[in-house]
């Protein structure tokens, strides 16, 4: 008699019917309510090594559950789409949502400095908390940086530059 290995995936306990046109997600949180495990747990598990993250495979799902997988196929909205690839999506770089509207950042800026909640200021701007996180971040120019030279130019070095300006010169080295 050979040693056989125990199927990996064994029914659960508590079987649910899916509903028609519910997401495959919905219905792995479902049953793993259902059966007293964390959705985060039965999502891990139906995936299984080496990629704990992505999407389940349709077999897998079906033998936990208990139904057949043309069941689940005609059931789940989005079946079609379990089973492929077994990989975590990837971020994208985030992109300053103050690029062109440094004005609003001020704003935020001044009204957090007055000590305002970062929740009263997303709600006053309409926009999400991390975003006034960002702007908060953000560093900007300040005032000092961009206003006004201290001293003005005056004197010898200042008829220097005229004369340049009125000889069309833009540097002091010789042609």
């Amino acid at each position: 008699m050979k040693n056989e290995l125990p199927p990996r995936f064994a029914p659960l306990p508590v079987r649910l019917r899916p509903c028609l046109g519910e997401s495959a997600n919905s219905y792995i949180r479902r049953l793993a309510r259902a059966n007293h495990l964390k959705p985060s747990f039965l999502h891990c598990y139906l995936c299984g090594p080496p990629q704990w993250f992505g999407k389940p495979l349709l077999e897998n799902l079906a033998t936990t559950a208990g139904h057949s997988p043309e069941a689940l196929e005609r059931a789940l909205a989005d079946a079609n789409a379990l089973g492929g690839r077994n990989r975590p999506r990837r971020r994208l770089p985030r992109k300053n949502p103050f690029a062109r509207r440094q004005d609003l950042a001020h704003s935020i800026a001044q009204d957090a400095l007055k000590g305002t909640h970062i929740r009263t200021l997303a709600k006053r701007y309409n926009l999400r908390s991390w975003d006034v996180r960002f702007a908060l971040e953000t560093p900007r120019l300040t005032a000092s940086e961009t206003g006004p030279l201290a001293e003005p130019i005056t004197g010898v070095l200042a008829d220097t530059v005229e004369s340049m300006i009125g000889r069309g010169l833009s540097d002091s080295s010789p042609s």
